[in-house]
C-alpha cells in the first residue's frame, strides 16, 4: 500500500524532533536575505512560500513514508520495499510537479516546454538526492534498530554465581519456585538467587504463571489439561488461582 499513515513509527520525542527540523527549514529557505534557494522560486520575491507549505507536506510523506516501506519490510524481500517506496517517490513527484506548474504560472504568468521541463527535472533532482535517498538510509536504520531490539527482547540474561548468562527464552522452559531462589530450567538448570515475583517481572508475555512456584513458557506447552501442563517433557501443575493466567494466553 503507498497511502499509510507513515509517522506512526517515531516516538513522540522523535515527531518533536524531526518537527523542529523540518520547521527550520521552510523559515530558512524563506528568508529573503539569505537566498539560500534553488530552482525557479525564490525567497527574494517571495514566491516560495506556497510552493514550499505544500512541499512540506508532499516530502515528508515521501521521506518518512519511503522510510516506513524500508522499515517494515521483512529481510528476505526488502527489494519489496524498496519497490513500494520507488512508486512513492513517483507519485509525490509528479503531484509536486503538477502543482509547481499551475503555481508559476498563476503567480509569472509565462509558460513554455522549457520552463515545464525544468520544473520537472528539478522535481525529480531534488526528490531523490534530498528526500529519497536520505529516507532509504533512515528506513535501513530504523530497520536495523528494530532488528537489534528483537535480539535482545529473544535473550534474557541471569546472573549464576559470578556468571552472567545469556539465555535464549525460546530454549527456556519453565521456572520454579525454591524459597529465596528461582531455577531457570533451559538447556541446563540455573539457580539464581531471587525470588519467582522478581524473575516474572523480567520477563516478557509469553511467560504465565501458572502455580505459586511455577511459570511456564507458553510457546513450549506440549499437552494441557484442567489441572496441568507438559512443558519439554516436564508436568507441571495449575494452580486454581492462576488457571486463568495460562487459559487467556492459550487463546491468544
Amino acid at each position: 500500500m503507498i497511502w499509510i499513515n507513515p509517522f506512526t513509527n517515531l516516538s513522540k520525542r522523535e515527531q518533536k524532533l524531526h518537527a523542529i527540523v523540518w520547521l527550520c527549514g521552510i523559515i530558512m529557505i524563506n528568508i529573503p536575505d539569505w537566498n539560500v534557494t534553488m530552482g525557479l522560486f525564490h525567497s527574494n520575491d517571495y514566491s516560495l512560500i506556497i510552493p514550499s507549505l505544500y512541499g512540506l507536506l508532499l516530502n515528508g510523506y515521501l521521506f518518512y513514508g519511503c522510510a516506513f516501506q524500508i522499515e517494515n519490510s521483512e529481510l528476505s524481500n526488502i527489494w519489496g520495499g524498496v519497490k513500494r517506496s520507488l512508486r512513492i517517490c513517483l507519485v509525490v513527484t509528479v503531484i509536486e510537479s503538477l502543482l509547481d506548474i499551475s503555481y508559476f504560472f498563476i503567480h509569472y504568468g509565462l509558460m513554455n516546454l522549457t520552463i515545464i521541463y525544468e520544473i520537472i527535472l528539478g522535481q525529480f533532482l531534488m526528490n531523490s538526492i534530498f528526500f529519497y535517498l536520505p529516507s532509504l538510509l533512515f528506513g535501513f536504520f530504523k530497520a536495523w534498530k528494530k532488528s537489534e531490539s528483537k535480539t535482545h527482547e529473544n535473550k534474557l540474561i541471569i546472573k549464576d554465581g559470578h556468571q552472567k548468562v545469556h539465555l535464549h527464552l525460546n530454549e527456556l522452559s519453565h521456572l520454579e519456585s525454591d524459597g529465596n531462589y528461582t531455577i531457570y530450567y533451559a538447556n541446563r538448570k540455573h539457580v539464581i538467587r531471587q525470588t519467582l515475583a522478581q524473575a516474572e517481572r523480567e520477563l516478557p508475555d509469553f511467560f504465565a504463571r501458572c502455580h505459586k512456584s511455577f511459570i511456564v513458557n507458553t510457546y513450549l506447552i506440549e499437552k494441557q489439561s484442567y489441572d496441568q501442563v507438559v512443558v519439554k517433557g516436564n508436568t507441571i501443575p495449575i494452580g486454581r488461582k492462576y488457571r486463568k493466567n495460562i487459559s487467556v494466553i492459550s487463546n491468544n
